[in-house]
This record gives C-alpha cells, structure tokens and sequence, in this order.
C-alpha cells in the first residue's frame, strides 16, 4: 500500500502494471479490495490503481463523515488523478464509484479517457425528492415497473438499513442494504472475504445513508457535451430502478455503448468476473490513451 495526501486526508491505494492508467473507483460498502479480481487481469496490459475513497477502509477518519458526498468523492478522485499524475485516465467505477467517476469526468474531462460505468445510482434523474409523493406518483404513471422497484428498494432497504446503521447494529445494515442490491439473500450468496470487506466499510455506508446525500440536479447539459467514451454495464438480475437511470445516461451522454453481464446483479466485477473482465478490457482497447505521460 502507498499514501497520497488529497484535500488534508490521506488516502490509501495500491498500483501495478504498465501503460495507460487505469483507476478503479469502488461503491458506498466496500473499498479497494473490491476488485481483487481485476488487479492481475488489467495489471497484464494497464497501469492499474485501486484506492480507497474517504472514509473507506483502511484510511483514518479526520471528521464525523457528515460531508460524505459524491461531491466530496469526485473532487478527491480529480485531486488523486493531479497528485499522482499519471495522464489521461481510464475510470471504472462501480455503483457509488461510477457515479463519482461520472461527475469527476463531467467536471474534469481533461482528466479522463474513457468511462466504464456499472450502474451508478443517479437517483435526480428518477426523482429529486424521494420523500415527494407526488414525484413518485409521477414516477409510476411514466413507468410503473421502475417505480415499483425503487420505492420497494428505498422501503425494504435503503430506509431500514440507514435506521439500523444509525442504532450501531452494523450487520443488520450492512445485510439489509446489500440484499437490496444483490437480490433476496444476496448477502449470504458472497464469499465471506467480499462480507468483511462490507463489515469494515459499515461506518462509510452509514455515512453515505445519513449524509447530505446526492446533488441535485444531475448536471445534464454539461454531460450532453461530455464527449468520453462511456461503457454502461448493467448486471442480468440487478434492480430494475438501476437499469432505468443507465438507461437515462445513455440517451444524455453522447459516446456509449452498453453491456449486460450474465449471472450477476449490482456486484458484476465481483459475481461475474471472467466476464466482466473481457467485456471491459474490450472496450478499453478500442480507445488508447493518445496523449498519455510517457
């Protein structure tokens, strides 16, 4: 492990390989021992760099964690890219991460090469209030089936599992959420190394359930003009509200492709990883960094 200082925290991350540089950005309950089975694959052709975002194991805390945001998390990432210096970057984020990749690329396109999004949670493009009823009614007249899935998630839980997390009955939390976005036992279908990783990030998830939450709105006029190759990568049994937002993003982001992994949900990289694998490395070879540090 190294350290890089970004915003008055450290941040703790792992790197090998050589080429362009690859950065893989994990989600809301894990940390960079989320991509375990990507590191030596991508490490073959690409400089690879996993980190762990703040408030993310192993990093220490420096404040409360009220600020936790993907605001927050973007510009750490741009400032981690300035810091380290590695040149035009690809970013593979997933969940929480992709969409602190998305935001990062949509505020510093100068920063990124190439996108690769797996289901990042862009709830303003589905409802900007979800305690609005009246924009959840709006919700299920434009498309019932959406709905259905996300006020299912949100009331099975999103909302538990923020309620039991802020008690300190961590596992409780931790399960409710990640059978919200893994499926009906989705936390016990997980190899036990993928739910430590889960319990050591219980303190950032509560974090991010609590915390002033996503912005709102989404910037959509500035991602019309984002012209990055994106890769949107959907998993076959994940929650439907999810394919919905990518499938937004694709008609605003005007460089995209998309791919359904088989046999898995939310967790693709991590269910699926042969497949994941060539699907992304695929992609990535298609658009090479042209003007990257030597």
């Amino acid at each position: 492990m190294a350290t890089v200082e970004i915003n008055d925290v450290n941040l703790e991350y792992e790197e090998s390989g050589n080429g362009a540089t690859v950065i893989f950005v994990h989600g809301g309950i894990s940390d960079y021992r989320i991509w375990k089975n990507q590191v030596e694959p991508f490490s073959k052709h690409y400089h690879v760099i996993t980190y762990s975002r703040r408030y993310h194991y192993p990093n220490k805390w420096t404040s409360d964690g009220s600020d936790y945001s993907v605001t927050l998390h973007s510009n750490d990432l741009a400032d981690l890219i300035l810091s380290l210096k590695p040149g035009k970057t690809n970013l593979i984020g997933n969940s929480y991460g992709a969409y602190t990749a998305l935001l990062t690329a949509i505020n510093h396109p100068e920063l990124v090469n190439t996108l690769v999004l797996n289901e990042p949670p862009v709830l303003p493009l589905l409802v900007t209030n979800p305690d609005n009823p009246l924009q959840l009614l709006s919700l299920f007249l434009k498309d019932y089936s959406t709905a259905k899935s996300f006020i299912k998630f949100g009331l099975q839980h999103m909302k538990p599992a923020a309620r039991a997390l802020k008690e300190n009955q961590m596992e409780k939390g931790v399960r409710l959420f990640a059978d919200g976005a893994l499926g009906k036992g989705g936390y016990e279908k997980i190899p036990a190394e993928a739910r430590k990783t889960f319990i050591d990030n219980a303190p950032a998830l509560k974090a991010e359930l609590l915390g002033p939450g996503f912005p709102s709105p989404f910037p959509t006029d500035q991602a019309r003009h984002l012209h990055i190759p994106a890769l949107f990568v959907y998993g076959q049994h994940s929650p439907k509200f999810l394919y919905a937002i990518s499938d937004e993003l694709m008609k605003i982001l005007p460089e995209c492709e998309k791919v359904i992994i088989p046999n898995a949900s939310h967790l693709t990289h991590g269910e699926n990883p042969i497949a994941y694998n060539e699907k992304v490395l695929q992609f990535l070879s298609k658009h090479p960094v042209i003007d990257r540090k030597k």
